[in-house]
C-alpha cells in the first residue's frame, strides 16, 4: 500500500517530475516565488512525506484487513486523493500557477479528509493513523494560500488558455519508470 503512494505519481499520465534543484540555486522552490516566514525548511519535507507514506500503507493495510477487498470505497477514496494530489503537484511544480495552486490545495485538503473519515469508519485506528497526513495537509494549505497572495502580480484561481504554462501527458510513464519523473531533468536518449 505504500508503495500505491509512490507509483501513483511514476505512474501518472501528468508530468509529475519535481524542481530542477539545479535551475534554482539548490532551493525547492523557484527563487522569484516568495515564502511567508513561518514555511518549514526545506530538510523537513522529505522526513514528513516519508512518514506519510507509511502511515498511508499502514493504515489502508488495515482497512484492507477489516474489508478484505480492494475495491472498498474508503480505499478507492485513497487512490482518488493520491490522483488529486498527483495533479496538485504538476499544477504547482510544473505549470507554476500559483492560483490554481491553491485552489488544489483545498481540494487535495477536502481529499484527505474524506479518507481519514472513510477510513475511521472501518476502524477508528486506521482513521486516527491518517490524521497526522491531514493536519499536514491544512499547514500546506494555508501555506499555497498565502503563497499566492503575498506574490505579485495575483494569478487567477483558475488556469488561463494559451499562457504557456500547462503540461504536456506523458503516456509512456503508465508502463515504464522515466528519467524526469524523479530527478525533475530532462536526459538524451543515446540512438
Amino acid at each position: 500500500f505504500s508503495f500505491l503512494s509512490l507509483r501513483s505519481r511514476i505512474a501518472s499520465v501528468l508530468d509529475n517530475s519535481r524542481p530542477n534543484r539545479d535551475a534554482q540555486d539548490g532551493k525547492a522552490t523557484p527563487l522569484d516565488v516568495k515564502r511567508p516566514s513561518w514555511t518549514p525548511p526545506g530538510i523537513a519535507f522529505p522526513f514528513i512525506w516519508l512518514t506519510i507514506t507509511a502511515l498511508r500503507g499502514v493504515s489502508s493495510a488495515m482497512v484492507y484487513g477489516q474489508t478484505e477487498r480492494l475495491y472498498s470505497a474508503p480505499l478507492l477514496s485513497m487512490i482518488l486523493h493520491l490522483c488529486v494530489g498527483d495533479t496538485w503537484n504538476t499544477i504547482t511544480n510544473l505549470e507554476k500557477r500559483l492560483g490554481v495552486s491553491a485552489i488544489g490545495c483545498f481540494v487535495v485538503w477536502m481529499s484527505v479528509w474524506n479518507v481519514i473519515i472513510q477510513y475511521h469508519k472501518i476502524m477508528p485506528l486506521a482513521g486516527k493513523l491518517l490524521a497526522p497526513s491531514g493536519i499536514w495537509i491544512s499547514i500546506a494549505t494555508i501555506l499555497t494560500f498565502t503563497i499566492w497572495r503575498i506574490n505579485e502580480p495575483i494569478q487567477p484561481l483558475w488556469p488561463v488558455k494559451g499562457d504557456g504554462k500547462s503540461a504536456s501527458f506523458k503516456w509512456s510513464n503508465l508502463g515504464q519508470l522515466q528519467p524526469t519523473s524523479i530527478g525533475g531533468r530532462e536526459t538524451e536518449e543515446k540512438v
